[in-house]
């Protein structure tokens, strides 16, 4: 998003860390309210409902309207719904594997967190490059909304394994 304000909306580069700042601002704010949410409806539901909202934010909101306004938006409520992702990820898997096999499973998480790193970078650049000559961004925001896609999906799954009932607290 930080290359994004200053490529495509043509803001200076201090624009850059500002919506850093400002998404950092908002992961936050998301993080307090997933806790608090998660003690009412279940740190599983809350964290399919945050990937949702993060993989809307940059399919519906960031992805078609290039004006500023709809930025900043999208960028605050990413911000907010990603900080739930990574706040709420060891509550869930310490609800599914048990608090004693945590730090093995979190290990593995971890692994696969460096894997997804290092798989996203090369991958994001050739795209720039090529599908967008350097300045268009929109291959690299359906890649990502594509992996928050299919991660809101598989999260759907886990929870139809857990309990078909929706509106059970998991």
């Amino acid at each position: 998003m930080p290359s994004y304000s200053n490529a495509v909306l043509g803001k200076p580069e201090s624009w850059g860390t500002n919506i850093a700042a400002i998404m950092n601002a908002a992961s936050i704010a998301g993080r307090i309210f997933v806790g608090i949410m998660a003690d009412y409806v279940g740190p599983l539901n809350t964290l399919l409902v945050s990937t949702l909202l993060s993989c809307l934010s940059i399919l519906v909101l960031w992805l078609p309207f290039k004006d500023f306004g709809t930025f900043i938006a999208a960028g605050v409520v990413f911000g907010f719904c990603s900080g739930a992702i990574v706040s709420l990820i060891p509550v869930v898997t310490a609800g599914i594997f048990g608090i004693k096999r945590l730090p093995s499973i979190m290990g593995f998480l971890m692994i696969g967190y460096t894997a997804g790193a290092l798989i996203s970078a090369p991958p994001a650049g050739h795209m720039l490059d090529v599908y967008g000559h350097g300045t268009g961004y929109s291959s690299l925001i359906i890649y990502d909304g594509v992996f928050l896609a299919v991660s809101t999906a598989s999260e759907l799954a886990l929870r139809a394994i857990i309990s078909r009932k929706l509106w059970k607290k998991a």
